[in-house]
C-alpha cells in the first residue's frame, strides 16, 4: 500500500524527511467514516495541543465544502428511497488525516483536534435537529461514550470543553464566565454551525439523507503513531486553515522531552506563564534570547530568531549550546524544567509589567516614540526574582529615551544602525550596578557620536552647534511635536500650571481641528527676510527648532502668514512655551517669574518677551530651547 501524506508542514527540511521517513513503519494509516471515527470513541487533547481556534470562516469553507459535495449526489438519487445501496452511490468526501497515538491505554490526538472538534459539534446540531429516533441514537453515541469506569463522557475528552459541551448538548445557555480561548471558540463555531444548518431549510427527507452520508460518506484517513516521539510529529503536521505559531511548537518540542509523568504539571505552568503574554508570545521569546544571547548585530541570527526560534534553540549553535535543551545534552530534563519554573516564570511576568505599567518613560518609550529594544534592554538587566524589578524597569526606561533623544538632537540616529546599540547594551547591563547605568548609557552615546562623525578625542552629549543643525526640514514630525511636549510638561511642573494637554495627546494628536501642528514663528514674508542678510539665510533660519512652536490645529490654520505681532494673540491661547514670547504672559506670574529666575542663574538665559521676533530673538529662543532640553536630558 503506498499512502501519501497532504498535511507536510509548509516548511520542508532535512529534519523532517529524515523525522518521517525514520518513522514511516511506525506509522498505521486506517481510513475511517466520521461513524466509525466517532462512535464510542474516547480521544485525549494532550498537553502541546492548542486550544480550539477555527474560525467562523475554516468553519464554513468546511461545511460549504460537505454540502457540496453531498448536493450532488442527493440531486442524482434524491428519488430513490434511502438504503445502504443507495447511499454507496453517493460520492465519498475526503475530510484529510488526523494523527493518534497510544499511551497507556488511552487514544491521544497528536493532530486534528481541530477538525474532529468540529466534526462533534456538527453532529450535536444534527442530534438535536433529526426526528428520527434511530439517527438520534446512533449521533449521541458520536458524541458521547461509554467508559466502564466513568460513565458517560464526551468523544473528545478535555477538562477545557467539558462544561460548555455540556451545555450545548443540554440546549442550555452557558451561564458561567469563560475559563479559556476553547470554551468561548467553541460556543461561537457551534452557533456558526447551526446558524448554518437551519439556514439549508432541510425538509425531513434530505435532513435524514444528510445525516446519513456525514456519517457514512465522510472519510478520514487515521495514522496511529506507535511511537513516543509525538510533540516532534505535531511539530511538522499543519493543521488545517489555522498554522502553527512557533511557541506553539516550542511547547511541544520542549514538554515533550519530559517524562510522562512530568508533562500536565509543566504544561501548566507553561499555559500559566503564556496566558500573561497573550497574543505576543513570539514577540517575547524572540526579545528574551536576544537579551540573554545577543549582543551585537547579526542579520542572520536575527531573522532566524525572529522567524524560527523554536527550531533554532535546538539546533547546534552557540545559543543552543547553553540553554542544552535538546535530548543529547547532559540533563536537559532539569534544564528545561528549571526554564520554565525559574526563566519562563519571571520574564513573562516582567514583560508583562513592562507593557502595563503606568512609568512614564516606559510609555514614552513604547506609546509613543516606539522606540526599538526597551524590552531587550530591561530583561537584560534584571536577573530572575530581581528585587529591584521596579526600579530598573523606570531607570532603564528613562536612560533609553534619554538616549535615543539626544541620538536624534545630535543627527546620528537611524532606525538599522539603532538596533546594534540596544545589542550593545544588553551585554553591558548584565549583572551591572543600577549607579552605573548613566556611565553605560552616556559611554555609548559618546562612542556613537565619535563613529558617525568619525572624530577621536573629547565630544560632548550634545553641544550647541549640534542642535542648531537639527530643524524642522531634517527632523522627524513625531519627535518635534515629542520635543516641545517634554519642554511643556517641564514648564509646567515647575512653574504649578496644568497642561493644556498630556504629552501622549500633544505628540500623537494631528487632526485638523484638535490635534498639535508644528508652526513657524517666522512666516514667508518680506518682513522677515529683511531681518536675515539673504534669502537663503531667511529659509535655513526660520527652521531652526528656537524658532518653531506648536498650536493646536485651528489656530495654526488661523495664524498662516500672519506678521509676528498678529500672531502673538493666537500663541496667547496656546501651550505656554509658545505663550512665553508674549507680554501679559509675565503678568503676577510669581511661580514662572521664580522659575525663570532659578532657570537665568543655571544656564545664563531665560523666558522674555519678544514685541519683534529679529534673527537676534532667534538665536536666543534657540539657546534657551537648548539649555531647556540639557535639564530636561539630564545633560551636563
Amino acid at each position: 500500500m503506498v499512502f501519501s501524506m497532504t498535511k507536510i508542514h509548509r516548511y520542508s527540511g532535512l529534519q523532517n524527511n529524515i523525522l518521517l521517513d525514520n518513522m514511516a513503519q511506525e506509522i498505521i494509516p486506517d481510513k475511517q467514516s466520521v461513524l466509525s471515527c466517532l462512535k464510542q470513541k474516547v480521544y485525549y487533547v494532550d498537553f502541546y495541543q492548542r486550544e480550539y481556534v477555527w474560525t467562523k470562516n475554516t468553519v464554513e469553507v468546511l461545511l460549504n465544502d460537505i454540502f457540496y459535495a453531498f448536493e450532488i449526489s442527493y440531486k442524482e438519487h434524491k428519488d430513490e428511497e434511502m438504503s445502504q445501496e443507495v447511499l454507496e452511490k453517493y460520492n465519498w468526501y475526503y475530510l484529510n488525516v488526523f494523527i493518534t497515538n497510544k499511551v497507556e491505554g488511552k487514544v491521544f490526538i497528536v493532530d486534528g483536534q481541530q477538525r474532529l472538534s468540529t466534526l462533534t459539534l456538527i453532529a450535536t446540531k444534527l442530534y438535536h435537529i433529526t426526528k428520527n429516533d434511530n439517527l438520534r441514537d446512533i449521533l449521541r453515541d458520536c458524541i458521547f461514550a461509554k467508559d466502564q469506569f466513568k460513565g458517560n463522557v464526551f468523544c473528545i475528552d478535555n477538562d477545557k470543553r467539558k462544561n460548555v459541551m455540556q451545555c450545548i448538548l443540554d440546549g442550555s445557555e452557558y451561564q458561567d464566565t469563560y475559563k479559556n480561548k476553547t470554551e468561548e471558540t467553541i460556543i461561537e463555531r457551534y452557533t456558526d454551525i447551526s446558524k448554518f444548518i437551519d439556514d439549508k431549510l432541510l425538509d425531513d427527507v434530505k435532513l435524514t439523507a444528510f445525516i446519513y452520508y456525514f456519517l457514512n460518506r465522510l472519510v478520514l484517513v487515521e495514522l496511529s503513531i506507535q511511537k513516543d516521539d509525538t510533540p516532534m510529529v505535531f511539530e511538522v503536521i499543519n493543521d488545517r486553515g489555522e498554522a502553527l505559531k512557533p511557541f506553539e511548537i516550542l511547547k511541544g518540542k520542549m514538554i515533550g522531552l519530559l517524562s510522562k509523568s512530568d508533562t500536565n504539571k509543566y504544561s501548566e505552568k507553561w499555559d500559566a506563564a503564556l496566558n500573561r503574554i497573550s497574543g505576543r508570545e513570539d514577540n517575547f521569546f524572540a526579545d528574551y534570547l536576544k537579551s540573554q544571547f545577543v549582543f551585537k548585530k547579526n542579520a542572520s541570527l536575527e531573522k532566524q530568531i525572529i522567524n524560527s526560534y523554536h527550531r533554532y534553540i535546538f539546533d547546534y549553535n552557540d545559543i543552543a549550546n547553553k540553554l542544552s535543551f535538546r535530548r543529547a545534552d547532559k540533563k536537559h530534563h532539569e534544564n528545561i524544567k528549571l526554564f520554565i519554573n525559574n526563566e519562563l516564570d519571571y520574564y513573562t511576568s516582567l514583560y508583562a509589567k513592562i507593557s502595563t505599567c503606568g512609568d512614564e518613560f516606559v510609555q514614552y518609550n513604547l506609546n509613543i516614540n516606539d522606540i526599538s529594544g526597551l524590552y531587550q534592554q530591561i530583561m537584560a538587566a534584571c536577573d530572575v526574582n530581581d528585587e529591584l524589578t521596579d526600579e530598573k524597569i523606570h531607570a532603564i526606561a528613562k536612560e533609553a529615551d534619554r538616549l535615543w533623544v539626544l541620538f536624534v538632537l545630535n543627527g546620528i540616529y537611524d532606525s538599522n544602525d539603532f538596533q546594534d546599540v540596544s545589542y550593545r547594551l544588553n551585554e553591558k547591563l548584565k549583572g551591572l550596578d543600577m549607579a552605573s547605568y548613566r556611565e553605560v548609557y552616556d559611554e555609548i552615546i559618546l562612542q556613537s557620536i565619535r563613529e558617525k562623525r568619525n572624530v577621536s578625542g573629547e565630544v560632548s552629549l550634545l553641544d550647541f552647534n549640534s542642535f542648531l543643525r537639527k530643524n524642522y526640514t531634517n527632523t522627524n514630525r513625531r519627535f518635534l511635536r515629542y520635543l516641545f511636549s517634554r519642554v511643556e510638561k517641564f514648564i509646567c511642573e515647575h512653574t504649578n500650571q496644568n497642561m493644556q494637554n498630556d504629552i501622549y495627546y500633544i505628540s500623537t494628536k494631528t487632526g485638523n481641528k484638535t490635534g498639535y501642528h508644528i508652526e513657524h514663528i517666522l512666516s514667508e514674508n518680506e518682513k522677515n527676510r529683511g531681518y536675515f542678510k539673504d534669502v537663503e539665510e531667511f529659509e535655513d533660519q526660520r527652521n531652526l527648532l528656537g524658532g518653531l512652536l506648536l498650536l493646536k490645529g485651528l489656530d495654526n490654520i488661523s495664524s498662516g502668514n500672519e506678521e509676528y505681532s498678529d500672531k502673538l494673540k493666537t500663541y496667547s491661547n496656546g501651550l505656554v512655551w509658545g505663550h512665553s514670547l508674549c507680554e501679559d504672559f509675565y503678568h503676577a506670574n510669581k511661580d514662572f517669574d521664580k522659575f525663570n529666575k532659578e532657570l537665568s542663574d543655571k544656564c545664563n538665559v531665560g523666558f522674555k518677551a519678544y514685541r519683534v521676533f529679529d534673527q537676534s530673538a532667534l538665536m536666543e529662543r534657540s539657546r534657551l530651547l537648548y539649555e531647556i532640553v540639557k535639564v530636561i536630558w539630564e545633560v551636563s
